[in-house]
C-alpha cells in the first residue's frame, strides 16, 4: 500500500511554560511515523539552554548533565531534517511547537508553515470518556505504558503508540491518507521537504542516560587529591583548619579543580596523611548524618543530600551505610550532635544578605516551597533578600550546584559564597521532606 503520509512525533521537556519568558528546550525527542504507524526514525538528545534549568523535580534533569549536551543551534538541522515534509503531532502540540519554532529561530533559521496534530484532541475524539486529559492517564486508558514519564523519548514513543491506537479506533485501520487528515484534526498544508531549508546535519546527540553514565564514571577530585596525599606516619597534625576548608568547599556541593588543590595545598601544608584525609571526609559525612537524624526522621532531600555529600568525598556507598547505622544507633541514646560541619547558628545569620537563584526542590510539610515562602523564612531569620547578586552579597543559594543562571555565573566572578539548597534549610533550622 502506497504511503503518502508521515507524522513526527515530538516532545520537549524546557525549564519553563513560555519561550517568551526566556524558557528554553533542554530535551527534544522525535519519533517519525510513516502513514501505517511504522516507525521510520528516531532521535532524542538533552540540549544545554546556558541558563537555569528550571523545575529539575519534574523533568529530572540536572544542570550538570547538560553541560555534557550540545546547544540547539548545533543540532537545528538534524531536527529539521526530522520534522520536513511531515505532520507535526504531540499531547498538547501548540506547547511542543511553540517551543520548537522558538528555538529554531534563535538560531536564525526560518521554516515554512506547516501542518500539525494535537493528540491531546485526538484522543477525546476517539474515545470521549477519557477521565482526564494528561498524556500519563490518557495513555493508561488506552493500554499504553510510559517507562519514565517526563522523559522526552519515553514521551515521544507513548504519544507516537497513541497516536496510532486513535487512528485505529477511528478509522478501523492504521492506514492514513491525505483523504483522512481533515477527519483526523490535522490543521495546517502539508509542505513538501524542498520548502524547509537545507541544512547539514551535526550528528550531535547526549541521550539522559548516556550523560548520567559519564558522570557517574568521572573520578571525583576528591578521589585525586587523595591519591596524591602521603601514606600514614606517626603526626597527627591539627585538623580543624583542614576541615574548615572542606565544609567551605562543600557549601555548593560540588568539588572544582580549583577547590580540589585548594585543599591538597592545605593538606600538604599540614602535614595531613592520605588515612587522616579519609578520616576527616568520613567523620564529616558522619556529623551530616548526625545532624540529619537529630528529629528521629530522615526526609527523602536528606537522604539524597548525603548521598551527594558521600559520593563527593570518596566515601564507598558500603562505608556510608556502615557508618549510617552507627549514627543511627548513636544518635538514639545520645541527644548530643556536636558536629565538625560548620553550620552558622542563627544569630550569625542576621542582618547577612542573601539571594536565590533556579527553581527550589525541596518540601516544607508534605508542600514544594515557593521562592516567595523561602525568601520570608530567610527574612524571619533576619536575613536581607535581595534580587540580584553584587560583590557585597554574603550568599547565593542555588537549588542545582552545576546551576548556569546569570546570577551564579555572577557569583562565581564575584566570589560570592554559593551554598546548596538544604545546606540553606540546615543554616534556618528548617527540616525538608
Amino acid at each position: 500500500m502506497a504511503v503518502d503520509v508521515e507524522f513526527a512525533v515530538v516532545d520537549v521537556e524546557t525549564t519553563g511554560f513560555s519561550p517568551a519568558k526566556n524558557d528554553r528546550v533542554i530535551e527534544i525527542a522525535i519519533v517519525r511515523l510513516d502513514g501505517a504507524g511504522r516507525v521510520l526514525d528516531e532521535y532524542a538528545t538533552l540540549v544545554n539552554p546556558r541558563r537555569d534549568v528550571g523545575p529539575t523535580y519534574i523533568h529530572s534533569i540536572s544542570a550538570r548533565q547538560l553541560r555534557l549536551a550540545p546547544e540547539f543551534t548545533d543540532i537545528v538541522g538534524d531536527v529539521l531534517q526530522r520534522l520536513a515534509g511531515a505532520i507535526f503531532a504531540a499531547h498538547n502540540v501548540r506547547f511542543d511547537m511553540t517551543f520548537v519554532r522558538s528555538e529554531v529561530e534563535r538560531a536564525g533559521v526560518a521554516i515554512p508553515s506547516f501542518p500539525y496534530l494535537c493528540t491531546m484532541r485526538l484522543a477525546h475524539a476517539a474515545d470521549p470518556t477519557i477521565p482526564s486529559r494528561r498524556l500519563g492517564q490518557v495513555c493508561e486508558h488506552f493500554g499504553i505504558t510510559i517507562p519514565h514519564a517526563h522523559s522526552a523519548m519515553d514521551d515521544a514513543r507513548a504519544t507516537a503508540s497513541l497516536l496510532s491506537a486513535c487512528i485505529r479506533r477511528l478509522q478501523g485501520s492504521n492506514s492514513v491518507s491525505l483523504a483522512d487528515l481533515d477527519a483526523l484534526g490535522v490543521a495546517g498544508v502539508l509542505t513538501g521537504r524542498n520548502r524547509w531549508p537545507a541544512m547539514p546535519s551535526s550528528g550531535r546527540t547526549c541521550r539522559r542516560e548516556e550523560a548520567t553514565a559519564r558522570i557517574e564514571n568521572e573520578p571525583s577530585y576528591i578521589s585525586r587529591l587523595l591519591a596524591k596525599l602521603p601514606p600514614a606516619n606517626d603526626a597527627t597534625p591539627e585538623m580543624d583548619e583542614y576541615v574548615a576548608l572542606l565544609d567551605r568547599v562543600l557549601e555548593d556541593r560540588r568539588v572544582t579543580a580549583e577547590e580540589a588543590d585548594a585543599l591538597a595545598s592545605v593538606a600538604s601544608e599540614l602535614g595531613i596523611t592520605r588515612e587522616q584525609a579519609i578520616a576527616a571526609h568520613e567523620q564529616y559525612v558522619s556529623d551530616l548524618t548526625r545532624v540529619a537524624l537529630a528529629d528521629g526522621i530522615l526526609t527523602e532531600s536528606e537522604r539524597k543530600d548525603l548521598n551527594d555529600v558521600r559520593h563527593l568525598l570518596n566515601v564507598s556507598e558500603e562505608r556510608f551505610s556502615s557508618m549510617f547505622a552507627d549514627s543511627a544507633m548513636s544518635q538514639s541514646r545520645h541527644a548530643d550532635t556536636h558536629t565538625t560541619a560548620a553550620i552558622p547558628s542563627a544569630r550569625s545569620l542576621e542582618g547577612k544578605t542573601i539571594c536565590f537563584t533556579g527553581q527550589l526542590g525541596c518540601c516544607v510539610n508534605g508542600d514544594p516551597v515557593t521562592r516567595e515562602r523561602t525568601e520570608r523564612i530567610a527574612t524571619e531569620k533576619g536575613m536581607v533578600v535581595k534580587e540580584t547578586v553584587t560583590k557585597k552579597l554574603d550568599y547565593l543559594v542555588t537549588a542545582d550546584p552545576d546551576s548556569m543562571s546569570g546570577k551564579a555565573e555572577k557569583a562565581k566572578r564575584y566570589g560570592v559564597r554559593i551554598i546548596a539548597e538544604p545546606v540553606f534549610w540546615q543554616m534556618v533550622g528548617v527540616s525538608t521532606d
